[in-house]
């Protein structure tokens, strides 16, 4: 049973809470842990069960709990479902290797642009109404951008969205209705699974191995089902840091082709990454959505995506993006425009790659001899853990050495066997000092536990 340490002067209710989130943080407390009850926490404190109560309170308005009638109070925001705990202040003494930021210190400097941006005569038409899939300006510098991926598009099938997570939102929505089968890979970006359950979707894991999904694993699962769509990120995919070659690409396209299925191509990671292989949206550009978003490229704080839509599903998406939020902000789409345009976001993201690859490389280099996966320009590492160590464990006492990690659990899809590993964000750390601190402790806890194997 959970036993918090109350260190917070003042209201003991706000300490309850603030131990809750603190124990999440350093995975202490699992997703789906039950909490003791009122009476149970009550008498261990030596508080009152309101106290307790209004500490839970707390905590579920923060979004860390959930209370099942009739069963209690668990950790999470859903049931079933990871918990992952965002974070707006560094915590003391802790690295955080659990979320993918950008390396946001060699971002552009907004001051300037702005004040270029003040000086425009046209700048007070940025606060009017525009179409919904954006001005062409912004649909121009976006269909720009995409050819630095190998695609060349028109400007007409571009709709500028509030980032990359809008974009996969809308076509969920456009092209999907609720009943609909999606698949994925096994292991996928959380959001996938977030967003089906908003949607009514129903999620097919599909067989991956080290280089992405496994064409004929996609092709047995449309023969067992009636699969819509099939949502994949091959430029380098998360968590597994993946990247498709050429050849399994065309197979994929060939499959979808066969099958009639939606892509949904989510290339978040593929220009960190450095060139690639043509996308699929190149080899079937007819049922391909192509999500392209400058956040981890340029800037985290930037939510601008360019979305390549099927010319027939334009008007679609546009309608989507309008019962959702009717527009980007055009401000952001202006200052988006201004840095693709004066070359700021290509030597931003050639200073990232630059950063990317210094970490890359020492992370190789301090967890050598380990099963590890992470491209030489990538932002994260995937960990498979040695036995006897499974994922909560590692997670939880990584956490209580002052390094946060995300489980696999967060990216598992549905019941299936979790594969014992844990993801790693190099670029989570805010300078290279800490991620070489961080990944220190991390080596010593596996060389210590094999060690008294």
């Amino acid at each position: 049973m959970w036993h918090p340490s109350l260190d917070r002067e003042g209201p003991r209710y706000l300490a309850i809470a603030d131990a809750i989130e603190r124990d999440v943080r350093l995975g202490s407390l699992a997703s789906g842990a039950r909490l003791p009850t009122h009476r149970e926490l009550a008498d261990t404190l030596g508080v009152t069960v309101g106290t307790v109560t209004r500490g839970y309170g707390e905590a579920a308005r923060r979004g860390l709990l959930r209370g099942e009638t009739g069963r209690g109070t668990y950790v999470g925001g859903e049931p079933g479902q990871p918990f992952l705990c965002h974070r707006e202040d560094e915590l003391p003494g802790v690295v955080d290797l659990s979320m993918t930021l950008p390396l946001e210190t060699l971002s552009p400097n907004l001051a300037v642009t702005l004040r270029d941006v003040a000086a425009d005569p046209d700048c007070q038409r940025l606060l009017e109404y525009y179409p919904s899939c954006g001005r062409r300006a912004d649909r121009q510098a976006g269909a720009d951008w995409l050819r630095r991926y190998g695609l060349d598009v028109g400007v007409e099938t571009v709709s500028v969205t509030v980032g990359g997570q809008n974009a996969l939102a809308v076509v969920l929505s456009a092209m999907f209705r609720p009943g609909d089968v999606l698949a994925v890979e096994g292991i996928t970006y959380p959001l996938v699974k977030t967003l089906a359950r908003r949607f009514h979707l129903r999620l097919v894991p599909v067989e991956q191995d080290r280089l992405g999904m496994l064409p004929e694993a996609l092709d047995e699962a449309c023969r067992a089902q009636p699969v819509r769509g099939v949502y994949l990120m091959p430029g380098c995919q998360n968590p597994t840091a993946a990247r498709m070659p050429e050849y399994r690409r065309h197979e994929l396209a060939g499959v979808a082709r066969r099958r009639d299925m939606t892509i949904i191509e989510d290339d978040a990671y593929g220009l960190v990454a450095g060139p690639g292989p043509a996308p699929l949206a190149a080899l079937a550009p007819e049922r391909t959505f192509f999500i392209a978003s400058l956040s981890k490229a340029v800037a985290g704080g930037l939510r601008v995506a360019y979305l390549a839509s099927p010319e027939p599903q334009v008007r679609g998406v546009e309608r989507a993006i309008s019962d959702m939020v009717w527009m980007t902000p055009p401000l952001m789409a202006e200052v988006a425009r201004r840095w693709i345009d004066d070359g700021t976001a290509d030597r931003t993201l050639a200073a990232k790659r630059a950063e990317a690859a210094r970490r890359c490389s020492m992370t190789r280099d301090m967890l050598s001899g380990l099963d590890i996966s992470l491209q030489n320009t990538g932002y994260f590492a995937w960990l498979r853990l040695p036995e006897p160590w499974t994922s909560g464990d590692f997670t939880r006492v990584a956490g209580e050495s002052g390094v946060l990690v995300t489980p696999d659990e967060a990216f598992v899809v549905g019941r299936g066997s979790l594969p014992h590993a844990v993801r790693l964000s190099v670029s989570g750390a805010a300078d290279a000092d800490r991620l070489r601190h961080a990944l220190g402790v991390i080596r010593e806890i596996i060389h210590e536990q094999r060690s008294v194997k």
